[in-house]
């Protein structure tokens, strides 16, 4: 989940909410950083195009809730 608001590194791992206040999202990776490490490479295997990442790397990134507790899920055997 790409979205745009300024996140403080310290708060990584945080809740995001939407405007009615319900959990959308666990915050994973604040804007600005740079783009080491891969994390801008697409499930296939692909990267971004050079004005793609640009966009990427200015955009803050969340785990969307769902895909998030079926993770947690799978973890627990549930």
């Amino acid at each position: 989940m790409r979205y745009t608001n300024n996140v403080k590194i310290a708060v990584n791992r945080r809740r995001i909410f939407n405007g009615k206040g319900f959990l959308v999202a666990i915050n994973d990776r604040g804007s600005d950083r740079q783009p080491g490490f891969e994390v801008y490479t697409f499930e296939d295997g692909s990267a971004p195009t050079r004005e793609l990442l640009e966009k990427m790397v200015k955009s803050s990134w969340g785990i969307p809730i769902g895909i998030y507790l079926q993770f947690v899920s799978s973890c627990l055997g549930s």
